[in-house]
């Protein structure tokens, strides 16, 4: 691998560590992450469909999960398309979101 592309997963790692580390559920439970290409928002921005574009590192499998955003302290908004990464925990049924960053929006703001 080389060195950018090592670079870049080590950011990658390092910030999902971060929104690991001290996220908690209503019930203690620690977060989880999600990320995926965003299929759509509610009108009223309470809740996000993420498509499941990476299977095999998301813990929720499916072709696509919805979150609660409504609590959820959100960075950049996401537009359709955009990669989105999402530090959750499951309430019953619900998949209620801590943080949302917008990797797409993220990665252009830096440039």
């Amino acid at each position: 691998m080389n060195p950018q592309k090592s670079a870049a997963c080590l950011a990658l790692l390092m910030a999902m560590a971060l929104l690991l580390s001290g996220c908690m559920g209503g019930n203690g439970q620690e977060s989880k992450v999600y990320q995926g290409k965003c299929l759509a928002m509610s009108q009223d921005g309470k809740s996000l469909t993420l498509a499941n574009s990476q299977p095999k590192l998301n813990p929720i499998k499916g072709a696509e999960a919805t979150f609660d955003i409504a609590k959820a302290k959100v960075g950049l908004l996401p537009d359709k398309g955009n990669i989105i990464r999402v530090a959750y925990f499951q309430e019953g049924e619900r998949l209620v979101a801590i943080k949302v960053m917008n990797v797409t929006k993220q990665d252009l703001r830096e440039k």
